[in-house]
C-alpha cells in the first residue's frame, strides 16, 4: 500500500511540472521556430507587394519586436500562479502533509475526489476553499491555454498575454470564491455544483463577474448593462476574439463599431473580410439596439447587407426607390419606417460606412496586410 501510495504522490509531482512547465515551454518554441516563419512570411509580403527585400532589416525589425527578456517576467507570472493551482489541485498533500496512515482521509486529490475532498475533520471550510478556487485556475488554465496557443499559431505572441491570463486565473478565483460565500446557503455549495461553476467561472470570468453582480442588489444597472452590448453578441466573435480585440481597447459593440478600421487592420491579426463582417454588424446594432434581432430574422446581419437591401442591385437607385424598399423592409420587420429611413440616410452619408463599401468592393485586391 506504501509503495503505491508513493507511486501516485510521484505521479501527482509529474503532472504538476508537466502542466506548470506549457507556458515556459511554449514560449521557447515560440522564440526558436516560430519567429523563423514570421520572417519568412514578412519576405512573402515584400515580394507579392514587389518591394525590394533587406534580409538584414527584417532580422533586426522581429528581433527588435521580439526581445526575450521582455518576456521572462510575464511568463513567470504566470508560471507562478499555475503552479500554486496545479499544487492544490492534484497534490493538495504538499498544503496538508502526507497521510499517517492508510485510512487518512487527510490525502485525497481534489481532481479525482470532487466535493468528497473537504468531507473530513481537518479543515473542512478551508479545503472546500482551496476545491473551489483550485478548480477556477484550472477553467483560467485551459482557456488560458488556448488563447496562448493562438497567439503562438498566428505568431502574434506578446509579454502582455501572460499578464492576461495570469489576472484572469485570479479574477477567476476571486470572482467564485465570493459567489460560494454567497450561496452558502443556497445549496449550490453541498456537492459538485460549486465546483462545475467554478471551472466554468474559470473558462469565462466576465460570465461570473456578472453573476456576482446579480446577486448583489442595488449594484446592477440595467440601462448600463443594455447600452454595453458584450462582443459576443456579434456573430462570429469568441471568448479568444474578444480577449485579442481587448487588448487595443475594444470592451464592447459600441466600441467596436466607432474604432478606426485601418487600425484594426493594424494592429489585429484577423484578415480583412472578418474585420468588414464584424464591423458592419456592430454598426447596424449599434443603431438599431432592440430593432436588430428583427432585421436578422429578415436577412439583414450587417449594415453592408441594409444597404444592399435598399439598393436592390442597383448602384445608383433613386431617392423614390430608396424609399419603397426602405418601406417594405419596415413592414416585413415590423420596424418604424422613420427610424429605417433616417438610419439608412445615415449610413449613406457615413465616411466610416463608405470606407467598409470600398474595402469590401477592393477586397480581392487588398488580400495581404502591408
Amino acid at each position: 500500500m506504501s509503495h503505491q501510495i508513493d507511486s501516485g504522490r510521484i505521479m501527482e509531482l509529474l503532472a504538476v511540472i508537466v502542466l506548470t512547465s506549457y507556458f515556459p515551454i511554449l514560449t521557447f518554441s515560440f522564440f526558436k521556430y516560430r519567429l523563423s516563419r514570421k520572417k519568412q512570411e514578412l519576405e512573402k509580403i515584400l515580394q507579392r507587394v514587389n518591394l525590394s527585400s533587406n534580409e538584414g532589416l527584417i532580422d533586426e525589425h522581429v528581433t527588435k519586436e521580439y526581445t526575450q527578456r521582455d518576456y521572462y517576467l510575464p511568463m513567470a507570472f504566470v508560471t507562478m500562479i499555475t503552479s500554486f493551482g496545479m499544487v492544490m489541485l492534484l497534490a493538495p498533500w504538499i498544503i496538508y502533509g502526507l497521510p499517517t496512515d492508510a485510512n487518512d482521509e487527510a490525502y485525497k486529490s481534489v481532481i479525482f475526489s470532487g466535493s468528497h475532498f473537504w468531507n473530513s475533520n481537518a479543515f473542512p471550510i478551508e479545503k472546500r476553499n482551496v476545491a473551489v478556487v483550485a478548480f477556477a485556475i484550472m477553467g483560467s488554465f485551459i482557456g488560458g491555454s488556448q488563447y496562448i496557443y493562438r497567439r503562438f499559431a498566428t505568431i502574434d505572441l506578446t509579454p502582455g498575454n501572460f499578464f492576461s491570463v495570469g489576472m484572469r486565473m485570479i479574477l477567476s478565483s476571486l470572482v467564485t470564491l465570493i459567489i460560494a460565500f454567497l450561496t452558502k446557503d443556497a445549496g449550490l455549495n453541498q456537492g459538485n455544483h460549486i465546483l462545475a461553476m467554478a471551472f466554468l467561472i474559470g473558462l469565462f470570468p466576465e460570465r461570473g463577474l456578472r453573476i456576482l453582480i446579480s446577486k448583489v442588489k442595488g449594484f446592477k444597472n440595467e440601462e448600463e448593462s443594455q447600452n454595453n452590448r458584450p462582443l459576443e453578441a456579434i456573430e462570429g466573435i469568441s471568448e479568444l476574439h474578444k480577449l485579442r480585440l481587448s487588448e487595443v481597447g475594444i470592451d464592447n459593440v459600441q466600441n467596436l463599431a466607432n474604432f478606426d478600421f485601418f487600425q484594426l487592420i493594424i494592429k489585429t491579426p484577423f484578415s480583412i473580410r472578418l474585420l468588414l463582417d464584424w464591423v458592419s454588424q456592430a454598426k447596424l446594432m449599434v443603431e438599431f439596439q432592440d430593432h436588430y434581432c428583427e432585421l436578422q430574422k429578415a436577412g439583414i446581419r450587417s449594415v453592408l447587407d441594409f444597404i444592399d437591401a435598399v439598393k436592390d442591385g442597383n448602384s445608383k437607385p433613386s431617392r423614390d426607390h430608396e424609399k419603397e424598399r426602405i418601406k417594405q423592409i419596415a413592414e416585413v420587420t415590423g420596424t418604424s419606417y422613420m427610424a429605417m429611413e433616417v438610419n439608412y440616410f445615415n449610413f449613406v452619408d457615413d465616411q466610416s460606412v463608405k470606407l467598409l463599401l470600398h474595402m469590401r468592393a477592393n477586397l480581392e485586391v487588398l488580400t495581404v496586410k502591408t
